[in-house]
């Protein structure tokens, strides 16, 4: 099978159980939010960024690292093994010990149960890093994809079970961990890796190298996408959090599952390639093509519809999410194409490309949201992201067009011709919203109506500037 044919299978199974995933979880998520307050969801975003900072350190890069390399021993395995297991294990009392420190720092002794909960977290590290290796390695995601299926169903189940039983912010915490623990016992059964750990590393050396590599790119991606929670967290009371953090969940559901869903696949197609030929240009910019002529409606209507989606959706007590989630959606295709290009960098050799991008990217916006959320509160950090992001993308794209060789004006024309056809869209929309909100009165009509119009309008208007694209994008959906 030719790696486009292994693509298109691979995409054909992830988009279809991550669309079977996404439907349950998005129905289970917003019954959850009606039944919980906003201070379980601002404990639960205290923890989260924690266990989510350390869990960045919890694969040490591994699984990458062997999927790029043409080739591994099992000596080399069996280090990998050992790496993985002093590693969680130092984390798990890392974070044991940091536990009273942390909830000093956000002034929450609640959010100290919750950190030992979530620390079980570190053992499914050590069951799943390689065999999600040899899976990804030999692009078999139909098996991934089912496995990470069955595992959101439990653990869209078990939160709903606990938070009609009134368990508050224990309900997201136990519906987390049973999704790791199932993963992680299903990846194992589906390829079994019976090895014992050695802890002599001197033959993985190299596998390491990148792997750090790899891992301080996740840092440094993690720092810029928690420092808005982390800034808020010492701010804000929690449910001023609570708010802001049900705002990026709702603007980020269809960067979480769209992004890491095309990189999966991308990284070990792209070192294939490498491996090969070593001509990533082409693929790169048609995969940006397709991912930004996808991104820009979906982002751009999600931010369009906030004023009506969120009242219906949510409820009345959440309608401080409206501003935010007007206004960051607008900004994530352009994360969405900057993550994209960390595939690319890593495949190629140069996962320190991709590392230099984040670090670039955070050392602008850091002072940015720190600003916005002291003077403005939601709105301020909202508008922070508005500010920033742009001139970020402007200056990590033009590294990337830089370091993969990639033609300046092709590049930029994948981003600009979506662009205006989704700005037109979300125009049309609010406009649209200020004339008919009085009008519609019969609840969900207005939103349908708002997202019949917005795609009505971007699909007339890309067929002209786009056509390319979506022809791909309606043969590979065909396919």
């Amino acid at each position: 099978m030719s790696i486009t044919a292994k693509v298109v299978h691979s995409l054909k199974w992830l988009t279809v159980t991550k669309l079977a995933a996404q439907l349950l979880r998005w129905g289970v998520t917003f019954i959850v939010i009606r039944l919980l307050m906003p201070e379980d969801y601002g404990i639960y975003a205290m923890a989260d960024v924690v266990m989510y900072f350390f869990g960045l350190f919890s694969g040490a890069g591994m699984a990458s690292a062997l999927i790029q390399v043409r080739s591994f021993s099992v000596t080399q395995m069996r280090q990998v093994l050992g790496l993985l297991l002093v590693v969680n294990l130092s984390l798990a009392l890392l974070v044991f010990f940091l536990a009273p420190w942390i909830a000093d720092f956000y002034q929450e002794e609640r959010v100290i149960p919750v950190l030992y909960a979530m620390m079980l977290g570190f053992l499914t590290v050590a069951i799943e890093t390689l065999p999600t290796a040899m899976l990804e390695r030999e692009m078999r995601f139909k098996r991934l994809s089912l496995i990470e299926l069955a595992a959101a169903t439990l653990s869209a189940l078990v939160t709903l079970l606990l938070a009609l039983a009134d368990f508050g912010v224990w309900s997201l915490v136990f519906g987390h961990l049973s999704e790791l623990l199932l993963r992680a016992g299903l990846k194992f059964a589906a390829h079994p890796v019976w090895i014992l750990p050695q802890f002599r590393f001197g033959e993985s050396l190299h596998l390491m190298t990148f792997g750090a590599t790899k891992t301080l790119t996740f840092l440094a991606w993690f720092l810029l996408v928690s420092i808005d929670t982390i800034i808020g967290g010492r701010l804000w009371d929690t449910e001023t959090l609570g708010i802001y953090a049900v705002a990026l969940q709702l603007s980020y559901i269809p960067m979480n599952k769209l992004v890491p869903l095309v990189k999966q696949v991308a990284f070990p197609a792209y070192s294939k390639l490498h491996q090969g030929n070593g001509r990533l240009a082409p693929y790169v910019l048609k995969a940006n093509g397709l991912i930004m002529v996808t991104a820009f409606p979906i982002f751009f209507g999600l931010a369009a519809t906030a004023p009506a989606l969120v009242p219906l959706l949510l409820g009345e007590k959440w309608l401080g999410v409206i501003l935010p989630a007007s206004l960051i959606p607008l900004m994530l295709p352009l994360r969405a194409s900057q993550e994209l290009m960390d595939p690319a960098f890593e495949a190629s050799g140069q996962p320190e490309g991709a590392l230099k991008n984040w670090l670039i990217t955070l050392m602008i916006m850091t002072p940015i949201l720190y600003l916005g959320a002291l003077h403005g509160g939601i709105s301020g950090i909202s508008w922070a992201w508005v500010a920033g992001i742009p001139l970020c993308y402007l200056i990590t794209s033009y590294r990337a067009i830089r370091s993969l060789n990639l033609p300046a004006s092709r590049f930029a024309g994948t981003v600009l011709r979506p662009l205006f056809p989704a700005l037109v869209m979300f125009i049309s929309i609010r406009s649209f919203h200020q004339f008919a909100e009085g009008e519609l009165t019969l609840p969900g009509l207005l939103l349908l109506s708002e997202v019949l119009l917005g795609a009505a309008v971007y699909l007339l208007l890309a067929w002209f500037l786009c056509r390319r694209e979506l022809l791909h994008l309606k043969e590979l959906t065909g396919r």
